[in-house]
C-alpha cells in the first residue's frame, strides 16, 4: 500500500495545501464511488487553474507532480499529524485513483489544488472534518494560525484558514456531496502585506473550482 500525498509542506517550510489524497494501491482499483461525484470528476476539476483577480498571471501550467514509494504506514510513522489523519478516515472506503491534485509556482506565490472523491457523503463529511484538524495541525507547527473557521456559500459545508510563515496563506476547504476540495494560495514575495488580499484570491479560485463541480457531477 503506497501514498501519494498530493501536496505538503512546501521547499519554504511553510504550510502548503494539506488535504492529504491516499491512493491505495492494489485496493480493486477501478471500482467507482457509489456518491454523485466520480473518478473522472476529480480528474476534470483538478485541472482548473488558479483564478485570481487582480493578480500577477500564474504559470500556464501546472509542475509535475512528484511521487513517493512511502507507504502510507512510513509517513505516519514519522508524522504524527498525518497519523492523526490517518486514523481518523481509516474505516473509510478509498480507492486508486480517487484523488488528484495540481499545483501553480512561480517566484513569488504557489498555488496548490487538491480534489478527492469519496464513497459517499457521509464519508466526505468524515473526511472533510478530519483534513480541516490536518491543515490546521500544520498551521501551528510549521507557522502561526491566525483564522480558522467555517465560511458559507461554497459546496455543502466549507471551512478556511489563514496562516503566517513564510509569508502568508489561504486554505479553502469545502465538501459538495462526496467530492472534497481544497484550494490554497501562498504568497511568499512581492504581495500586499493583508490577509484579506490572498482571502479574496483563494475564494474567487474556489468559487471557480466550485461552478465546475456543480456541472461536473452526474
Amino acid at each position: 500500500m503506497r501514498v501519494a500525498v498530493i501536496c505538503a509542506k512546501s521547499k519554504w517550510g511553510a504550510l502548503a495545501a494539506s488535504l492529504v489524497a491516499v491512493t491505495l494501491a492494489g485496493c480493486g482499483g477501478g471500482n467507482e464511488p457509489s456518491g454523485r461525484y466520480k473518478a473522472a470528476d476529480a480528474e476534470r476539476l483538478a485541472n482548473v487553474a488558479p483564478r485570481t483577480p487582480g493578480w500577477p498571471p500564474w504559470p500556464q501550467k501546472p509542475e509535475p507532480q512528484p511521487s513517493s514509494d512511502e507507504s502510507a504506514e512510513q509517513v505516519a510513522a514519522r508524522d504524527p499529524i498525518y497519523a492523526k489523519y490517518r486514523r481518523r478516515t481509516a474505516e473509510l472506503e478509498q480507492r486508486d485513483g480517487w484523488g488528484s491534485g495540481n499545483r501553480w509556482r512561480d517566484e513569488s506565490k504557489l498555488a496548490n489544488l487538491a480534489v478527492v472523491v469519496w464513497d459517499t457523503a457521509a464519508d466526505a463529511h468524515v473526511g472533510f472534518v478530519a483534513s480541516n484538524e490536518l491543515s490546521r495541525a500544520y498551521g501551528a507547527k510549521y507557522g502561526f494560525v491566525v483564522k480558522a473557521e467555517e465560511v458559507g456559500g461554497l459546496g455543502d459545508e466549507a471551512w478556511r484558514l489563514w496562516a503566517h510563515s513564510n509569508g502568508r496563506e489561504v486554505t479553502y476547504h469545502w465538501r459538495r456531496d462526496n467530492l472534497v476540495t481544497e484550494v490554497h494560495v501562498h504568497c511568499y514575495g512581492d504581495c500586499p502585506d493583508v490577509d484579506a488580499y490572498l482571502d479574496a484570491a483563494a475564494r474567487a479560485w474556489a468559487d471557480a473550482v466550485d461552478e465546475e463541480a456543480r456541472s461536473a457531477g452526474g
